[in-house]
């Protein structure tokens, strides 16, 4: 029983960074009275009962651990009463009233161990007549894309059609067959290994895991899309350009952070799911790291620099160097893989970690609820590092910082991030962004 299943080297990769939870999830706000959680816990086992990768357990490894793998171990089957919990029977209790505030702490600890790493929460106050879903996994687990099936999966309505990572980024075997003559340059370009710009650390306090969400106004978002000149921004363009921004205005000068002059790196994701694929549950990702425009002052500047670098490194380049460097490591052995999520967990590495995408066509319900809302929840980095997600729920868009940062981090960078996007609604002279600290 502990041979159990081999982890692809994505879901080892995922469970080599050490001191954080590596916990992932979404929110779902619907309007109405909540289910009751027998009837939620029997939704759940009629339409995810047959799932195989949810009925996982996570081995650890034996002694040495270093030089052992983890593995899968499968069960037959998973408990409702187990993975679906009412917030109030929890241990976060009445604290459940705190929505946000309940939110950072599923992101900030561990699943259990000895159970399929992934819960589905019941939250019955989410604000005045409002309840919520959430649903958290191990990140070895699941991917964001997965997670956006599951729920999808577990709710009333809907089109069919599966949404889109970043902002319309395609799979990268599709983008290949689209375009066969785009799949990579003759000589592959080298991989961005060495270090950049860390964000400034904590004065006189230790860096804390901490989560903020704010709504985002459509209408700044449509605005920011049409900021350049010819096609508009992608979501993930946008999310990128007014994430540095928030940056600079949240954490001072860039020129004097550490590791300056050189760049600051950011990471996005890239869905691999070729179509036909949509349903696949797993780590089906990879990523491409860039170095963000943080040294320019102008948010439209910003914005054109990021259409650039992504027009420049891929998703297919970028991420394609990603997977070949993963899996490098995995064919050395599990020690390597660690030691690469030990390097790619330094400050200077990719401190800032961003996803944006757009949520399958609705409308969406539970038991007549309708769904308002969906907040993304991204995993805990290591100290010194910021992720912000950002989704567009039928034009509903939904923004949520976690930073490992200083206390109080988060949600100042949830803000700046708003007021970055109603720059580009503005006179490029009145847009001007600089620190305001």
């Amino acid at each position: 029983m502990r041979n159990g299943i081999a982890l692809s080297p994505v879901d080892e990769l995922l469970c080599a960074v050490r001191g954080v939870p590596e916990t992932i999830g979404v929110a779902a706000l619907f309007a109405g009275e909540p289910p009751r959680v027998e009837a939620l816990r029997a939704r759940v086992a009629e339409r995810w009962g047959g799932l195989p990768r949810l009925c996982r357990v996570l081995l650890r490894p034996r002694e040495p651990a270093w030089l052992r793998p983890h593995r899968w171990l499968a069960l037959e089957r998973f408990d409702p009463a187990h993975q679906v919990v009412d917030a109030e029977d929890g241990p976060d209790g009445a604290g459940a009233a705190d929505f946000t505030g309940l939110l950072g702490r599923l992101v900030a600890r561990p699943l259990p161990d000895g159970l399929p790493p992934w819960r589905l929460l019941l939250v019955r106050r989410a604000g005045e007549g409002r309840f919520a879903l959430v649903l958290t996994a191990h990140h070895a687990l699941l991917d964001g894309r997965s997670l956006e099936r599951l729920l999808s999966r577990l709710l009333d309505g809907g089109s069919g059609r599966g949404g889109r990572t970043a902002g319309g980024v395609r799979a990268v075997r599709a983008l290949r067959d689209a375009h066969p003559d785009h799949a990579g340059p003759p000589v592959r370009p080298p991989l961005p290994l060495g270090p950049g710009r860390a964000l400034p650390p904590p004065a006189g306090a230790d860096p804390r895991p901490e989560a903020a969400w704010t709504e985002v106004d459509a209408g700044a978002v449509r605005a920011a899309r049409r900021a350049l000149p010819g096609l508009g921004a992608t979501l993930n363009e946008v999310l990128l350009a007014a994430a540095t921004g928030a940056l600079r205005a949240v954490h001072g000068e860039p020129d004097r952070w550490p590791g300056a002059p050189r760049p600051l790196y950011g990471t996005f994701p890239v869905d691999l799911r070729a179509p036909g694929e949509e349903d696949a549950l797993g780590n089906v990702v990879s990523v491409v790291r860039v170095p963000l425009p943080v040294d320019e002052d102008d948010p439209v500047a910003r914005l054109a620099a990021c259409r650039g670098l992504l027009a420049a490194h891929g998703p297919v380049r970028g991420a394609d160097a990603a997977t070949r460097l993963v899996d490098a490591a995995a064919r050395l052995g599990p020690w390597a893989l660690r030691l690469l999520a030990a390097w790619a967990g330094t400050p200077g590495h990719a401190p800032v970690a961003c996803v944006a995408f757009r949520w399958p066509r609705g409308p969406w319900s539970l038991d007549g609820g309708p769904m308002e809302r969906v907040i993304p929840l991204p995993p805990v980095q290591p100290p010194g590092t910021a992720g912000l997600a950002l989704t567009d729920c039928g034009g509903v868009f939904t923004l949520c910082a976690v930073t490992h940062t200083l206390p109080g981090h988060a949600r100042l960078l949830a803000d700046a991030f708003g007021r970055e996007l109603a720059a580009f609604a503005r006179p490029v002279g009145a847009a001007l962004s600089g620190p305001t600290r």
